[in-house]
């Protein structure tokens, strides 16, 4: 009998034990469980995809193949290196082979034309693959003067600001709306938007806030804020997760 669920993989991100662990000689990989709790709350099922060190191609081919969508959460900055870039003090600490490993992933998905969905530092990585770069610190992005606080860690699960969302956009179908309130939790943002991408969103102040790709058939949107933390509070945010899911 044929699954009627969705399999959606999350990319998983490595993290070292917690303070308590007794395997303190050993790294954890997974993410945080408000990304598999709002796959479950528009029903589908998440499986959490791990980093391998030793992998190749078809690796890569057979965990992609075996999705119905991938989803980028957020995490650690991204290694500068792979956007051309030298890092800069303010650049916090990266996993070049974490990073290397997702976008590999991200390039196949886009390759199946699989529905990815890209979350805070998934959305950059996802820009990041298709040849787009970054700002290592929102204070080298001099395009607008900073009214807010990008990085308002006391908001994890409640709006910060608000957004523009692009007339034309996919994103703008989804939520039926230009305007809408997000929660802000990075300090690293996009500064030229990736190959095959459009730019979707704009903060009040100029900061990138979301992509998606030129192709208007194809399901791939990456959005800056969190959300999956929203979504444990009020529905706000259950129309992307919906149209993610749908999409397939």
């Amino acid at each position: 009998m044929q699954n009627k669920f969705k399999l959606i993989g999350i990319i998983g991100e490595i993290s070292p034990p917690s303070p308590t662990s007794a395997f303190q000689n050993f790294k954890r990989q997974g993410c945080v469980d408000t990304y598999t709790q709002s796959i479950e709350k528009v029903n589908a099922i998440p499986i959490i995809i791990p980093f391998v060190k030793e992998y190749n191609s078809d690796t890569i081919v057979s965990y992609i193949s075996k999705i119905d969508g991938l989803l980028i959460p957020g995490g650690m900055d991204i290694e500068p290196s792979l956007y051309g870039e030298k890092r800069k003090e303010e650049c916090q600490k990266s996993n070049k082979e974490n990073d290397q490993f997702s976008i590999d992933l991200i390039k196949e998905a886009l390759f199946q034309k699989k529905p990815i969905l890209g979350i805070c530092k998934g959305c950059q990585l996802l820009n990041v693959a298709l040849n787009g770069t970054l700002f290592q610190d929102q204070k080298y992005d001099l395009r607008e003067s900073k009214e807010y606080n990008h990085s308002d860690l006391n908001k994890i699960d409640t709006p910060s600001h608000k957004i523009i969302i692009n007339k034309d956009s996919k994103l703008n179908k989804i939520f039926n709306k230009q305007v809408l309130s997000v929660n802000s939790l990075h300090h690293q943002s996009i500064n030229q938007v990736g190959n095959s991408l459009n730019l979707s969103a704009l903060s009040l102040d100029g900061l990138v806030e979301a992509i998606e790709h030129e192709n208007p058939n194809y399901f791939c949107i990456g959005v800056q804020w969190h959300p999956e933390t929203l979504f444990t509070k009020d529905d706000s945010m259950k129309p992307l997760f919906e149209a993610f899911v749908n999409s397939i």
